[in-house]
Order: C-alpha cells, then sequence, then structure tokens
C-alpha cells in the first residue's frame, strides 16, 4: 500500500481537511482559505466524523473547469491511496465546479469562492492580509452560496445580482437594483468571509446600492454604463422527483470489467446487494451514480470503482458533470438507503444516540457521557465535541465600541441577545475564544467581534482555537465553562449599562439538557405554542410569580434547570406537570393552543433524518434545490416555498413574497415526491401546508429556539445595512 506523509495527518480528528494538488503533490490548504477554490487546480476533501469508537469519513476530489490533466489524475489517484490507507471507509465523491453534491456544499455554510488561475498557471493562493488586492466576485446562488471571480469589468454585472468588489482594504457589496433580500444577506456572508478570513478583519465591508456608486469605485472601474438585467441567474439543475433506476452488478470473473443489469424496478431490496460483488445503481436521470463496494469484493474492482462509474457515464451518454458517490459496504448515506424499502442497519445502538454501523458485528455500546472521565477518554471527547470538562479558566468580555469590557464573574453564563461576547477558556492544551454573536446585536458589535477576536489571539501568541457562536447554536463545550450554572440566553436585551426598555412583564424560559447535567436555557416567545413535551419551562408572571411546567419527557437536570431560572429572576413558582395546568397558566401565555408532542423529536435513532427543500421559479424555470447540511430557520426564504420532510408527514412552507406559480408548484411536487418515494412511504403520508408567520408547533419544533420575531429582525437588519453602508 503506497502511503503518502499527508496520509499520516488524516482523520485524526474530527472536521475537515483539504489539500490542494502542487506540482503532483499534496500541499494542505490553511483552514482559513476552506471554502476558497481556484478553479484551474484540483483537490483533494476530507471530512472525518468521530462517533463512540469508531470514525467515518466522506472523502472528494474536486476539479476545477480549468484543472489540467494531470491535476485531475493526480487528485483521482490520491483520492483511491487515501481510501485504501483508510481501510476502503470512505464514502468517496467526484465533484466538479458549479455541480458539487449537497454533502460537499454542506461543510461550506458560508458559500465557495471560485477564483481565476491556479499552480499550473504560477498563481497562488491569496496573501493573508494582502490590503493591495482587486478582484470582483459574482455572487449566485439561493441555498447553496457560489461567488465566481469573473473580469474586473462593467461588463460582467448586471443589475439583478449581487457582487464583491474587493479592493484589499475595502470590500465592496454591489447590490443590483432588481435582486432580492435574501441575494444581499448571501452577499453580505462572502464579504464578510472574505474580511474575517482572508483580511484578519482589517478591511472595511461597503454596501453599495446600484447606482451611489462611490468614486473609488468609479475611479478603479471607470464609468458606468446601462446594465443588462441579468438572466437564468441561478446555475442549479431542477431536482427531478420521479425516480428512475438500474442496479447493475459489476464483476471481473470474465476476466474484464463488465456491467450487467441486475434490476429495473424500484423500490429494491437490501439483500440484493452481495458481500462478494461491487454494484452501481443508476440515477443518471437526475445526474447522480452510485457504486456500492461489497466487503468480500474482489481489490481490483474495489479500487477501480470510481473509473467503472466513470466509464459507465460515459457509456450511458449521461452529461460529462453527474456526480459520482462510492459507498463502501456499511458505510451507506441516508441518500443511497432511501431506495431501498425497509433498509435495516446490522448493528444498531439501544437507547438514546444516533445508529452507527461498523465492519464488525457486534452491538455497538454507547458511550454514557460521563465529565470526570473526559481527560483520560479521548474518543468520548472526539463522540460529544468536548475538549474537556471545563473546569479551566473563563474569562468573558462584552463587546462595546469602546473594545473589550469585562463582564462581572458573578454574571457569568448569562448572555443577551442584542450583546456579543467574547470567551477565552485556557486549558493545559492550550485556549480557546469563544466568539459569541447575538441574534439582534448591532452590525457594528458583529463587526468588532470579529477584529477584537483577531487582536486577542494576537495577544495571546496567535494559537488559540477560535470558535465563532451564533446565538441557539452555542456547543456543549461552551456551555460546560459555567460551572453547576446552566446558561442562559435572554432573547433580546443587553447586559450594558444605561437605560434600556424593560423587559416583558411576561416570559418564558425553555431548558433543554444537551450532555449529562450541561443544561442550556432559552428565552422564547411567551406562548402555549413554544411549549414542548420533551422539556422543562419556567414561567414568569407579571405578578413576580410563576410556573414550573414539566414536560412528559422532561429530565430531572432540565427541571432543576427550570428551578434555577425562578431563582434568577427571584420569583416564587408552582411546579405542575403536562396535563395538569390550571386555567390561570394558560391565561398568562394567551390561551391553551397545540405544541409540540412528538417523542420523535429528541430521538437521535431517525432513519429518516429530515430534510428541506427550497422551491423556485426565480429563474424562469420551476427547480427544486435541496439544502445542504443542518437547516436552521434562517434557511427559509421569504420570496420562495419550502418543503419540510420529516417522514410522517410533508410540509409546504409558503414565504410571504413567494408568486403564485411557486405556490401552485410546490404543492404538486410534495405530492408527487411522495407518490414516488421507493423506499415504501405511504403513498397517503399527510401534506401540510403553512404560511410564514403562522406556523404551527409541529412545524417549529424541528427548529431548535424558533424565534416567531426573526423576519421582523431581518427586515431590520437589511435596512440597516442600507443605511449604514459600512458592515
Amino acid at each position: 500500500m503506497l502511503e503518502h506523509e499527508e496520509f499520516t495527518k488524516a482523520g485524526k480528528k474530527a472536521g475537515l481537511q483539504i489539500w490542494r494538488i502542487e506540482n503532483m503533490e499534496l500541499v494542505p490548504v490553511p483552514d482559513n482559505l476552506h471554502g476558497s477554490f481556484y478553479t484551474g487546480d484540483a483537490y483533494v476533501i476530507l471530512y472525518t466524523v468521530k462517533k463512540k469508537e469508531s470514525s467515518f469519513y466522506h472523502l472528494h476530489y474536486w476539479l476545477g473547469k480549468e484543472c489540467t490533466q494531470d491535476e485531475s489524475t493526480a487528485a483521482a489517484i490520491f483520492t483511491v491511496q487515501l481510501d485504501d490507507y483508510l481501510g476502503g471507509k470512505p464514502v468517496q465523491y467526484r465533484e466538479l465546479q458549479g455541480v458539487e453534491s449537497t454533502a460537499f456544499t454542506s461543510y461550506f455554510k458560508g458559500g465557495l469562492t471560485y477564483k481565476t488561475g491556479g499552480v499550473a498557471s504560477g498563481f497562488n493562493h491569496v496573501v493573508t492580509n494582502d490590503l493591495a488586492a482587486q478582484r470582483l466576485l459574482h455572487v449566485k446562488g439561493r441555498r447553496v452560496v457560489r461567488a465566481t471571480q469573473v473580469p474586473f469589468s462593467w461588463s460582467s454585472f448586471n443589475s439583478g445580482d449581487c457582487f464583491i468588489i474587493d479592493l484589499g482594504d475595502k470590500i465592496y457589496q454591489w447590490c443590483g437594483s432588481k435582486c432580492n433580500k435574501y441575494e444581499r444577506l448571501k452577499a453580505t456572508q462572502v464579504a464578510r468571509g472574505i474580511r474575517d478570513n482572508e483580511r484578519n478583519a482589517r478591511a472595511e465591508v461597503i454596501v453599495v446600492e446600484e447606482g451611489s456608486e462611490p468614486s473609488k469605485l468609479t475611479d478603479v472601474l471607470g464609468d458606468k454604463p446601462q446594465l443588462s438585467e441579468g438572466g437564468d441567474d441561478d446555475d442549479t439543475e431542477n431536482y427531478h422527483l420521479t425516480f428512475y433506476y438500474y442496479h447493475y452488478q459489476v464483476s471481473d470473473a470474465s476476466g474484464s470489467m463488465t456491467v450487467t443489469v441486475v434490476k429495473e424496478e424500484n423500490p429494491f431490496l437490501q439483500s440484493d446487494l452481495l458481500s462478494d460483488e461491487c454494484f452501481i445503481l443508476d440515477h443518471g436521470k437526475n445526474k447522480i451514480i452510485f457504486v456500492w463496494k461489497g466487503h468480500n469484493a474482489n481489490p481490483n474492482e474495489r479500487k477501480e470503482a470510481m473509473k467503472t462509474a466513470e466509464n459507465f457515464i460515459k457509456q450511458m451518454g449521461y452529461p460529462a458533470n453527474t456526480q459520482i458517490q462510492v459507498l463502501p459496504e456499511g458505510g451507506e448515506t441516508p441518500m443511497f438507503k432511501q431506495f431501498f424499502l425497509d433498509w435495516k442497519e446490522r448493528d444498531q445502538s439501544e437507547g438514546f444516540g444516533k445508529v452507527f454501523t461498523t465492519e464488525k458485528v457486534a452491538k455497538i455500546q454507547q458511550v454514557e457521557f460521563n465529565a470526570s472521565k473526559l481527560h483520560e477518554s479521548h474518543h468520548m471527547a472526539a463522540q460529544y465535541n468536548m475538549m474537556d470538562d471545563g473546569s479551566g479558566e473563563t474569562q468573558i468580555w462584552r463587546v462595546e465600541s469602546s473594545g473589550r469590557v469585562p463582564v462581572d464573574p458573578k454574571n457569568y453564563g448569562q448572555f443577551y441577545g442584542g450583546d456579543c461576547y467574547i470567551i477565552l477558556y485556557t486549558y493545559r492544551k492550550g485556549q480557546i475564544i469563544y466568539t459569541w454573536q447575538g441574534a439582534s446585536c448591532s452590525v457594528d458589535e458583529l463587526t468588532a467581534s470579529a477584529f477584537l477576536t483577531v487582536e486577542l489571539d494576537r495577544s495571546l501568541g496567535g494559537n488559540a482555537v477560535q470558535v465563532r457562536v451564533s446565538q441557539g447554536k452555542e456547543p456543549p463545550h461552551l456551555l460546560s465553562l459555567f460551572k453547576s450554572k446552566p446558561l442562559i440566553v435572554y432573547k433580546s436585551g443587553t447586559s450594558r449599562l444605561g437605560n434600556h426598555p424593560p423587559p416583558p412583564p411576561t416570559r418564558l424560559f425553555q431548558v433543554r439538557r444537551n450532555l449529562g447535567t450541561i443544561t442550556r436555557i432559552a428565552e422564547v416567545d411567551a406562548s402555549a405554542a413554544s411549549l414542548n413535551s420533551n422539556d422543562a419551562f419556567f414561567l414568569k408572571t407579571p405578578d413576580g410569580q410563576g410556573f414550573l411546567w414539566i414536560g412528559k419527557g422532561a429530565s430531572e437536570e432540565e427541571e432543576k434547570g427550570a428551578e434555577y431560572m425562578s431563582k434568577e429572576l427571584n420569583c416564587s413558582c408552582k411546579r405542575i406537570t403536562e396535563g395538569q395546568e390550571p386555567a390561570n397558566f394558560w391565561a398568562e401565555l394567551g390561551g391553551k393552543e397545540e405544541y409540540q408532542t412528538s417523542e420523535r423529536l429528541e430521538s437521535q435513532s431517525m432513519t429518516h433524518p429530515p430534510r428541506l427543500f427550497g422551491c423556485s421559479n426565480k429563474t424562469g424555470r420551476f427547480t427544486i434545490e435541496e439544502v445542504p447540511g443542518d437547516f436552521t430557520q434562517e434557511d427559509l426564504a421569504e420570496d420562495d416555498v419550502m418543503l419540510l420532510d420529516v417522514w410522517d408527514q410533508v410540509f409546504v412552507w409558503i414565504g410571504k413574497d413567494a408568486n403564485e406559480v411557486e405556490r401552485a408548484e410546490s404543492l404538486k411536487s410534495a405530492k408527487q415526491y411522495i407518490e414516488t418515494d421507493p423506499g415504501g412511504r405511504d403513498k397517503l403520508t399527510p401534506v401540510v401546508v403553512v404560511k410564514q408567520g403562522h406556523e404551527p408547533p409541529n412545524f417549529t419544533g424541528w427548529f431548535l429556539a424558533w424565534d416567531p420575531s426573526y423576519w421582523d429582525s431581518i427586515t431590520r437588519s437589511l435596512r440597516s445595512r442600507v443605511s449604514a453602508r459600512p458592515c
């Protein structure tokens, strides 16, 4: 087995590793440049998941449109060799610029950036802190953002899109007169990513509206001519919802590789997959091919799987950009499993925890979380994303215009949605800087928090781990820093001194346990619809009293968290259990309403994980595109219709700005999606239509800490960006 020195570093820890092919060698790409790709280069990407005693891998090789044949071949060879080095466990993907897989794009929530040039042309990576840069990026895509470098000229612009004019110390976000607010938000993500990752927060981001260009832009671009409106601004392919498959068996028993049809009807049976063989599942009509490798298949068949798929694509006359996934037996992805009737895992965990497969036929033992064992169990640390037990030293500052302002230690663990905080954690292996950003903090505070984080890191020698955390997305380790106290996240407001509006007289707090005794308390909308049977809640009433509401599925730690919250607010409270509520409890919440009671919400053993799709005809044709990775409320676009598939029902969510075509086509597509599902779904699965602003609890329950005022905050944020310009 060939072994490259970079292989020894591969998959050692959870997360993303990227290498660029340079002179036929693997060269690591720095973490701060992940998501930026040169169109003239080829890359190898490894995503590692650590679960209990096992590691799971997703291995991709990415080819730019202008990369050389030698680089393409080298990337494919390194991918096969790395797969071999990792014991054949990785799921392999071939990625082509502009048509990347959902798995690939999910790694880059801030979007993908395509830059011109490459190694062969003598063009190297962008120099960090290059304040003399000059380039133009065209931002496209709704679910998956792609920023492509285009010629630095007005001829590249149009009025329907957003563009990033990068001048080094100033980064202009130019918004065409016909672009929508969702496109503006995505362009802001890209601009801030350049500022924070390539300029270490030293550059200024300025929003520019078409027709209001400052002289600095006309100086470098010249006088602006009349611009076109822009055509098809979304290069995603239509997501076909009718499934057609062919199932092929690959064998070299005859001495040469042959491909023969096994089945032409679906759904397929898991028993069709034999461990001694390799199979192709042909979904070429939807531009994707799967190759499944049996454990005991001929080694040549296994190694040649990717090449066989490429030849098969040519043989069938499919487009050259057809996606390829190569799956080892036991490492099947949810997308692959859905094509089989009642897929069963060979090894299945018991109780709380996800289902994972391993190469040995044995029961998976869940590792019970025990913070005191973290120092001695690296498997537990990786499984639960916990660096240690949180017993190190913690310092917290609030971000203000004057810089970092120390937070009184007695207030540690209390975050306000209108603030940003910087948390420095020091432990025996180093330092971690968490930058916590509230959902309703100002644009200036967001900018300052990024700059102050970099400044603090530099003062510490530049070796600290930096973690940016958005409100509601706090990782377990951050929660553990407050020792016996739970983390409290107030929905809005600020901890700054001065005159501020008083909090509302009626307040509701949701308490949810993350790991062991580590608990998070989040303020939610004071409405009965916010309740959840899986959690505990504390309701504060205007008279200074309160209710401790214990859901049927709430844990002892969650009940303790609710009690803690009542003491924090100096309230005496009455304990009530779900189903035994007095009339005045419902009255304080504005009346009794339906709320989330599904036990499946807390189940981590879902055979069918929830999936979110966006539906749009903004390009003149109706398209459906899956939201990659873990979805959030932010992924619901107000000018689109979204499909949320939770298996036992499919929601059609209608944004307030969606047009009539999208509304009508999405409902038809949801029904067709159910009827053509190859996985044995009930054809009578309910389709539930919900309108923006009127979401029922069985919809909002799939989004942690759902915020009913989110849409208003988005509108305010956009207005502030336009009026303030610098962001």
